[in-house]
């Protein structure tokens, strides 16, 4: 680096320190460029930052040039020390770009840094012939798009004040270069899309109409948009849509975009995509109107549009169309009609949940988008007819009037219900959060998520053998199974929905209620999802208190709560791995749940016969609360009260049985693992207790295997002044300084396999945590463990 810096002209350098006389030229541009590349790459930002800013505002946008994206993102993500100061160098370069009439400096330095945009904009001239004759066609246009910005800018008077004056201009420019002109138009006529008199402004909307039907484009050819500038294209294609979208008639309106659809073989690879979007866009909005004659005109139009390739993920619905047996799509415009036929078939049939899930697993957003919006109307509608006034954008929600009977109140509340479910089944944000407002509203009370259910399946069915199941046990594989997952995510999002779902879980489990495939569907619908926690037995233990008032768990009472607990190890349920999906990390409860439903006597017997001691029991437990949440895990279950060797005995026995995975996958992921100990460091005994008792593990490749995941846990904890699980009044990290020596000590001088663990984390890990916590660091916060 030194040596690097001794070539740089007009840097002096002198004992400690590097002096600038002046402002660095271009002389040493590429030795400057490569130091400051160096500088980025090892997180020496600042300095970078400073190189930057001393050399002269010419140099800098080669400085930029060299860096690359990603480097320069670096520099924009680095925090204000870097950002703010290098935001005012680079400001100062695109100013003095502008003030020399260099128009190409000046948008290279937007392209890199576009904060410096809006200061650039309130300095850029007006257009004149005089500087679009210096400009070439890319630049043109960004001046374009920069003097439209600060149009917008401005109040809606001033705004079309100046759009007029810049459709002016482009008019005078035709003569001289009509592509230019058209690309002009074509800016300001999205400008004039967005930027519409307001409700209160009813005088000007003459005035914006009269702009609109100034900035009509001409006919376009093909020879034309060939010669628009390249960066201006996609804005004349998209607009060029727009109007023929527009067009007065259903077949002016076709032909239109027949011919559009014709350029697509004819146009370059990027804009030929990009005007088959458009198409396919406009022509879907039109395939989602009511009217009969306008959609069979549009319909026909449609396979006009060249196809590309292209591969999907195929969803339940979709499958049901024309080529399903294909994994990739050729032919969109054929899958588009069919999708507009079924969506407007499920409408007319007033099955808005059907037309919802076709929206979700739709492939193309060019179908989807407007869908979604049709498909919002008739849910809107809806809400309406059953007495609610219901707003998307913004959303709102709010009952209009009081039903006046029980029996009109429950249909009310059933709209609600089913419209909240039609707009969950879209899978959209949007959607989401109306159908969250509604479910706030109309349904609060804990009481609330039941009689949901009862709407949704009904009444319950006897099973195989004569007996009547409770709603909860009949109704949760049903809402668990892939037809029914929009009910479920209603339920899950209703008032205490989560409790209720928990509740009957651990219940059925425990009392074996279901077979093998309904198992699985809980497994599959659930895991990822529920937090059993709370559902689970608490099991009552003693404490023995210690000197300065800590205490481990002395003693597990194997009262009535451990009983219903162990009630699963009765229950063998034969569940097939490959068929469950191993969605990482499982909430709390579920690997407990896996382990003892799969605890067959004969084969698994020796290594699970652990399970039957309470103590033990009670470690899987508290290791299994610990993998689900690397945050809070494992301290509402006592996981570090917990004596030695219970926690280490637990963690042990579900990393070494391989019997005990999930479609082919251990049971506890090396994400798991990492969350376990975390929650081990959060306490300086039980991390003690566990660092001895990896030392002993007999297996050696194991034993630096959890050395390195220790190691990669004690970084993640290193500066975390979040509350610690264990002891909320101190930080998360409040104990890693002790627990960084004692892993240390014992890996370099005990264990001797320093060499071996800084392979398996990784030497930039093994600096990250010995730069971290120097040994000079000893102190360890009082009172802990």
């Amino acid at each position: 680096m030194l040596s690097s810096l001794e070539q740089v002209e007009g840097l002096i350098i002198e004992a400690d320190r590097i002096v600038f006389p002046s402002m660095l030229g271009d002389q040493s541009r590429h030795v400057i460029a490569n130091l400051v590349a160096v500088l980025v790459d090892a997180n020496c930002f600042v300095g970078a930052c400073t190189l930057v800013r001393v050399c002269e505002p010419s140099v800098r946008l080669g400085l930029l040039n060299f860096c690359g994206t990603e480097r320069v993102e670096r520099l924009r993500k680095s925090g204000d020390e870097v950002f703010t100061p290098l935001n005012r160098a680079l400001e100062a370069t695109a100013h003095k770009a502008l003030r020399d009439g260099k128009f190409h400096e000046v948008f290279g330095v937007l392209r890199w840094w576009p904060e410096a945009r809006s200061s650039v904009m309130t300095m850029f001239p007006p257009l004149t012939m005089e500087m679009a004759d210096k400009l070439d066609g890319d630049v043109f246009v960004e001046a374009v798009r920069l003097t439209v910005d600060r149009a917008l800018t401005r109040d809606t008077v001033r705004c079309l004040t100046q759009l007029r004056l810049l459709l002016l201009f482009a008019d005078e420019l035709k003569a001289l270069n009509l592509p230019w002109t058209v690309t002009m138009t074509a800016i300001i006529r999205s400008a004039l899309d967005e930027r519409r008199p307001g409700a209160d402004e009813v005088e000007l909307m003459a005035f914006a109409a009269q702009l609109k039907d100034m900035a009509q484009l001409p006919e376009l050819t093909l020879d034309l948009v060939s010669r628009i500038p390249a960066n201006g294209r996609a804005e004349v294609l998209r607009v060029a849509v727009a109007a023929a979208e527009n067009s007065q008639t259903p077949d002016a309106c076709a032909k239109r975009l027949q011919g559009l659809a014709a350029w697509i073989d004819k146009l370059g690879e990027s804009d030929a995509d990009w005007l088959r979007s458009q198409l396919m866009s406009a022509v879907s909005r039109l395939l989602v109107r009511w009217d009969e004659p306008v959609y069979q005109a549009h319909k026909g139009a449609l396979p006009a549009i060249p196809a590309k390739t292209v591969s999907i993920l195929r969803g339940r619905l979709l499958s049901s169309i024309a080529g399903k047996a294909a994994n990739t799509v050729e032919k969109p415009a054929d899958t588009l009609i069919q999708l507009a036929d079924t969506f407007r078939r499920a409408l007319d049939a007033d099955d808005l949940r059907t037309a919802a899930l076709l929206i979700r697993d739709c492939p193309y957003p060019e179908f989807g988008n407007p869908a979604r919006e049709r498909l919002i109307e008739a849910a809107i509608g809806k809400l309406a007819a059953a007495g609610y006034k219901a707003e998307l954008r913004p959303v709102s929600f709010m009952a209009l009037e009081e039903k006046s009977t029980d029996v009109e109140r429950e249909e009310q509340r059933s709209v609600a219900l089913q419209m909240a479910v039609v707009l969950t089944a879209a899978g959209v944000p949007e959607c989401s959060q109306l159908a969250d407002t509604i479910l706030s509203i109309v349904f609060p009370m804990p009481q609330d998520p039941r009689w949901a259910i009862h709407r949704m399946v009904g009444e319950p069915k006897r099973d195989n053998v004569g007996a009547m199941p409770t709603l909860m046990i009949y109704a949760l594989p049903l809402l668990c199974s892939a037809e029914r997952s929009p009910e479920l995510d209603v339920i899950l999002k209703m008032n205490e929905g989560q409790q209720l779902v928990a509740q009957a879980t651990v219940d059925g489990l425990r009392n074996g209620k279901w077979n093998n495939a309904q198992v699985t569907l809980l497994f599959n619908a659930l895991a990822p999802r529920v937090d059993l926690g709370p559902a689970l037995p608490a099991i009552q233990t003693t404490v023995r208190h210690e000197v300065g008032g800590t205490g481990r768990i002395e003693q597990v009472l194997d009262g009535a709560p451990l009983t219903d607990l162990k009630k699963m190890l009765v229950w063998h349920v034969d569940l097939s791995d490959s068929q469950i999906r191993h969605v990482r990390p499982w909430a709390r409860g579920w690997r407990l749940m896996w382990v003892m439903l799969r605890a067959q006597p004969t084969s698994l017997k020796p290594a699970l016969s652990f399970l039957k001691d309470p103590m033990f029991l009670m470690g899987v437990k508290a290791i299994d609360a610990a993998a689900a949440d690397s945050l809070r895990g494992g301290a509402d279950e006592l996981l570090h009260k917990l004596k030695y060797p219970w926690a280490q005995d637990a963690l042990n026995a579900l990393l070494q049985l391989q019997a005990i995975q999930v479609n082919g996958t251990p049971l506890l992921s090396d994400g798991d693992v990492h969350s376990v100990l975390r929650a081990v460091f959060s306490d300086e005994q039980l991390g003690r207790d566990t660092l001895i008792w990896m030392g002993q593990l007999d297996d050696p490749d194991r034993r630096v295997a959890l050395h390195a995941a220790a190691a990669r846990a004690l970084i993640s904890l290193a500066g975390d002044s979040s509350p610690c699980r264990f002891y909320p009044d101190r930080p998360a990290d409040h104990v890693v300084g002790a627990m960084v020596r004692m892993f240390e000590y014992r890996v370099l001088n005990v264990l001797n396999i320093g060499e071996r663990v800084e392979t398996a984390m990784g030497a930039q890990a093994w600096r990250d945590i010995s730069s971290t916590f120097p040994r000079s660091r000893t102190e360890v916060a009082p009172d802990v463990g």
